[in-house]
């Protein structure tokens, strides 16, 4: 009799624990799909910020469109999951090109190149990723998996156009992902070592598969020996397939029951419920993990879009040199930075948002953005001060606010213009009056009032003369001794002539930074 019951006993417990952990392989498996889900989105997310920026630069260009090659060629630097990055421009959009004129920079390996592209024999108006592009309005367009006749395995697009104020089409903007890169990506989504991650196509293509498939066909999986789950990746309409094999499940029983024969019935309800309870803290763990690295992960995405709005190209020349650096505190932050060339007028602005983290990232970038539009139609900087300032102040409950200062450089002459938000007054350094402060009328910060008029003001930067304009993290700067550098120990530095962002790291030494350091020095050489 206790024999039977202990039989009868060990049934149950096996049917009990096979359904148990059925549940929670099913569990494991959606919550790492969500994972996987998550992170793939956050990259292929990246496609629709660099093709805003193409589109935002792009009209910039049209006077020399073969200068887009040293853009499209920093893209492919700045973010290695494209595979490749290309402008391409409608039917004989510059009658001395040709029909066909397209700007692109790729990396098949190791290496970037850049080339301009489109003939007769590589006619891109025949694409899907052009056509679809064109024909999907402002929404942007993901392509079907395809293979190009001059790269070695399958791509696919995101896509969008760029049109005038009219609907006519500028250009047609596309980045291109390799099936390789999703294939590598496979290997870090699987929830178990024996699972089977597949994706396929919208019309049923099969993309990719993780290594351990081992040439098997995936639709000849049955639920009979599998655990099936199917996700939906929008918007690129990719369906992503995880499948488990149940003998998984029968492993894990068989590990738990091993130890239960041994001892008494007792003995298996009580290792039973420590198994359990061992699961479910291991499986709370695993998901606390996961989230960190999933924060992990999204801070890194935001600081390379962060940093990838900031110019690099700075202009220098006989006439003019602009130089400027900006040091997070976090991996993202509110300071902000950007300047435009245009013959011989340069515009600059410097500016440092309310608070810190993501937060103050958006709104930096809102701020950059809302410049660069206003460059376009606006020729003061009390005007362009104007409109940043009505865009910032609707709708900000949280009264999120930016000291900005804007400048307009005449360079030939000298003459600059400039209208300060709240901002740090500038310094002005030459060889013979040494450093020193420029005043001016005090205007409140960007973001509180939308109606608000500013006060526009101007001098003559001279020849040998270098503006210094900075944010409230250099003169907040502390030591390891927590003293802070103060606005005399700033004007000394700058009075040195030295690299102003190593002085400031030098002064700082090893102690935590406090707040965002942001730098722009413009000298007249002439």
């Amino acid at each position: 009799m206790a024999a039977l019951f202990l039989i009868i006993g060990m049934a149950v417990l096996v049917i009990l624990t096979y359904r148990q952990e059925r549940i929670q392989v099913q569990e494991h498996i959606d919550h790492k799909m969500q994972i996987a889900q998550g992170k793939l989105l956050f990259e292929l997310y990246t496609a629709y910020e660099v093709a805003d920026q193409l589109k935002v630069i792009v009209p910039d260009y049209l006077p020399n469109p073969e200068n887009l090659l040293i853009e499209t060629r920093s893209f492919i630097r700045r973010y290695p999951i494209f595979y490749s990055c290309y402008v391409a421009f409608p039917e004989y959009f510059f009658p001395n090109k040709g029909k066909w004129y397209g700007i692109s920079s790729y990396r098949p390996k190791d290496t970037v190149f850049s080339a301009v592209f489109g003939d007769k024999d590589h006619d891109y108006f025949k694409r899907e990723w052009y056509n679809g592009a064109v024909e999907s309005g402002n929404k942007g367009f993901w392509s079907q998996q395809y293979s190009d006749e001059d790269i070695d395995e399958p791509i696919f697009t995101y896509s969008d156009a760029l049109k005038d104020d009219d609907g006519n089409l500028i250009c047609v903007v596309g980045l291109d992902f390799s099936v390789s890169w999703l294939h590598h990506l496979l290997e870090q989504f699987k929830p178990f070592e024996k699972a089977v991650l597949v994706l396929y196509s919208s019309n049923g293509t099969l993309l990719a598969a993780s290594d351990n498939l081992n040439g098997a066909d995936p639709s000849s999986m049955s639920e009979d020996s599998w655990i099936l789950s199917r996700k939906q990746l929008d918007p690129i309409g990719i369906d992503m397939i995880v499948a488990v094999p149940r003998l998984l499940i029968w492993d894990s029983i068989r590990l738990n029951i091993l130890l239960p024969l041994i001892i008494f019935v007792l003995g298996i309800i009580v290792v039973g419920l420590l198994i359990r309870r061992m699961l479910q803290d291991q499986k709370a763990r695993d998901y606390l993990e996961t989230e960190k690295e999933v924060m992990e992960h999204e801070l890194q995405i935001a600081h390379r879009i962060q940093m990838g709005i900031l110019r690099e190209d700075f202009p220098r020349d006989n006439d003019v040199e602009l130089r400027a650096d900006l040091l997070p505190v976090r991996e993202v932050g509110g300071d902000l930075y950007d300047f435009y060339k245009q013959g011989d007028i340069l515009w600059f602005i410097i500016g440092d948002v309310s608070g810190k983290g993501v937060p103050a990232a958006m709104f930096m970038s809102a701020a950059v953005n809302l410049f660069r539009s206003a460059l376009r139609h606006q020729t003061s900087p009390k005007a362009i001060m104007e409109d940043m300032n009505a865009v910032l102040s609707n709708n900000n409950p949280s009264m999120t606010f930016v000291t900005a200062f804007i400048g307009h450089l005449h360079i030939p002459s000298g003459q600059l213009l400039y209208c300060n938000a709240g901002h740090l007054l500038p310094l002005v350094k030459d060889a013979e009056y040494g450093v020193k402060s420029i005043e001016m009328k005090a205007n409140i910060p960007l973001g509180f009032d939308g109606g608000y008029k500013y006060v526009e003001e101007g001098f003559v930067l001279k020849k040998d003369e270098t503006l210094v304009l900075y944010t409230d993290g250099v003169t907040e700067a502390r030591n390891v001794g927590r003293k802070m550098m103060g606005d005399q120990k700033w004007m000394e530095i700058v009075a040195g002539g030295k690299d102003l962002m190593a002085a400031v790291k030098d002064y700082i030494g090893t102690a935590d930074p406090t707040d965002d350091i942001t730098l722009m020095t413009i000298r007249k050489l002439s």
